[in-house]
């Protein structure tokens, strides 16, 4: 599936921005990373504030927000502790656009939707351990 096609690409990369960024807080406060019950909730959250989006881009948006979590800890110069995680959200729904960590993870998730990365289960599973 080519996901730079079709006209909704900032409303994925906003879906998946956010499920990062909770990814990235649920690890920050208990070293574990979001099961697939927290990513259906959070997707539920951010469909009821931003619209509905499709079921089939929803579960490969919540497929991959581990590995893109990882892939841009291992990467950003952004260090991503409490302080910077509770600035990413102006409130416990709304991302802030203007925080630096924010504007990192949209620019991740946005390069990864238009090429069409796709991230390794070895290598997830690597960096789960």
């Amino acid at each position: 599936m080519s996901w730079s096609n079709s006209s909704d690409t900032h409303t994925r990369a906003d879906l998946l921005t956010y499920l990062v960024v909770s990814q990235l807080i649920r690890r920050r406060l208990t070293g574990k990373w979001l099961t697939a019950q927290h990513v259906v909730q959070c997707t539920h959250l951010w469909m009821c504030v931003n619209g509905r989006i499709d079921l089939l881009q929803r579960v490969a948006l919540g497929s991959c927000a581990q590995a893109l979590a990882m892939h841009v800890m291992q990467v950003s110069k952004v260090r991503f502790d409490a302080k910077t995680l509770t600035d990413a959200f102006v409130d416990h729904v709304h991302l802030d656009y203007q925080s630096r960590a924010v504007v990192e993870v949209y620019h991740a998730c946005t390069v990864h939707i238009t090429s069409g990365s796709r991230f390794s289960d070895r290598r997830a599973k690597r960096d789960r351990l």
